[in-house]
Parts: structure tokens; C-alpha cells; sequence
């Protein structure tokens, strides 16, 4: 029941962000108390690149991308994961921030696993859909729902 209210939300995000014409997802953005080991999960678990860097008040924010070198990773347009400073990993918030489609489930959830994250259970088929959802923990505690489509 779970999953299926997380595909549902997912859904309808996606079909609002439609009809709002005009309207596209900018970032998602989590927390940890430690940016820089968090951005060296992401990137070694999901092969994101920072694309930038900003440091304020003692502490930094580190946006990241996709693409096959930094300055690919620069260049692309789609909503970027930004990781910023929060005072405590310790949260209880169980809603899914980070959504990413994949290809390979498996091999996405080993990848995790290396980089020090881990899954929240093994990934599982949603019904007759064909699609297989895994939800994952990053290394501050962040939710990371995976979805590999038929």
C-alpha cells in the first residue's frame, strides 16, 4: 500500500507539472551534516557531478547533475540534487525525497550498497505494472525512491 501511494504521488506530480504549463522541477534538494561525504555517495552510487558549489555562513551547498564529465554535467538542463547543511541526520521524515528512474535496479541497488547507502528492503514489482520500485537510504538519511519501468 505503501509503494503504491508513493507511485501515485508520483504520477500525479508529474501529470500537474504538465498541466501547469510553463512549470518544470528546478531541484530536489536533501541535508546532511556532512555535505561533502553525502555528494561523494551521490556521486558514486547514482554518477552525479558537482555542478556547483556554494559556501555561506561556514557552511557549503553542492548542487549536482548528470552527464559523462563535469562540464557535461554543467551543461545539463534537467533538475539538478542539491545537498545542503542541516544540523542533525537524525530525522523521522519517511516521505521519499530523491526520485530517480533507472534502468538497471539491481545493479542501481549495489552501487548504493557500495557507496555506503542502504536499501530499505529488496526493490519489488508494483502489482502487474511491470515496474519495479526500491527505496534506498543515503548516507545521512535521506529517502531515495528508485523506479525501473518496463
Amino acid at each position: 500500500m505503501k509503494l503504491r501511494s508513493l507511485l501515485a504521488m508520483s504520477i500525479l506530480v508529474s501529470a500537474a507539472t504538465h498541466a501547469a504549463g510553463g512549470i518544470t522541477l528546478n531541484a530536489a534538494r536533501v541535508g546532511a551534516e556532512d555535505v561533502v561525504a553525502n555528494e561523494k555517495f551521490y556521486e558514486a552510487a547514482f554518477g552525479l557531478k558537482e555542478v556547483n558549489r556554494i559556501e555561506f555562513r561556514g557552511q557549503v551547498e553542492v548542487m549536482l547533475n548528470f552527464g559523462d564529465s563535469v562540464e557535461a554535467a554543467k551543461a545539463n538542463q534537467n533538475a539538478q540534487v542539491v545537498i545542503m547543511h542541516r544540523e542533525s541526520n537524525a530525522q523521522k521524515d519517511p516521505v521519499p525525497h530523491v526520485i530517480f528512474n533507472v534502468t538497471d535496479i539491481k545493479a542501481t541497488a549495489a552501487a548504493i550498497k557500495a557507496a555506503g547507502g542502504t536499501m530499505d528492503g529488496e526493490p519489488k514489482p508494483f502489482g502487474n505494472t511491470g515496474i519495479i520500485i526500491g527505496l534506498a537510504i543515503d548516507l545521512a538519511g535521506n529517502r531515495i525512491e528508485l523506479i525501473q519501468r518496463p
